[in-house]
Formats: structure tokens, C-alpha cells, sequence
């Protein structure tokens, strides 16, 4: 897994916590991933409650799962979940 640092994004530069990154120089571009927290929905739960009833409707949508956690663990075969590698 790579390491990930908080940081706060403010005026279009990321301000990294006391926990940052290791130095970088000022002329040298490093490749990064940015999860926005702040701007995420704080309450989908009367949405997640619509699209489980519209799935309700249809039926059986998932009837045909007998084990729910062997069907999961079918689904994530070749791909080993991180830290449970076996």
C-alpha cells in the first residue's frame, strides 16, 4: 500500500501536516493522489434507502446468493485483500 500523508488543500496548494512527505525540491514534480474529505456527502442514507427499495421491487435481485460471504470472497478471487494476502 502506498503511504499516504494529510494534507490540507488551501488556495490551490496542498499544505501537508506535520506528518508529511519527505522533503522535496522546489524544481522537482512528484506524482500524487488527492481524496477530497470535506466536500463528501454528510447524508446519502435517504438515497442508499431509495435505491434498496427500487432493488426490492425488481425482486430477487439478489435471491440467488445463497452465502453471502462465499460469494464475495468468488468475486475477489485474484485480487487479495490488503494485508490478507495469503
Amino acid at each position: 500500500m502506498l503511504p499516504t500523508y494529510p494534507a490540507t488543500l488551501l488556495n490551490g496548494q496542498i499544505e501537508w501536516g506535520p506528518d508529511g512527505p519527505p522533503p522535496v525540491a522546489a524544481d522537482q514534480a512528484i506524482p500524487v493522489q488527492v481524496t477530497l474529505m470535506a466536500n463528501r456527502k454528510q447524508n446519502d442514507g435517504p438515497a442508499m434507502a431509495a435505491a434498496l427499495e427500487e432493488l426490492a421491487k425488481l425482486g430477487g435481485a439478489f435471491q440467488d446468493i445463497q452465502d453471502p460471504v462465499e460469494w464475495q470472497r468468488e468475486i475477489r478471487k485474484g485480487r487479495p485483500l490488503p494485508g490478507r494476502e495469503e
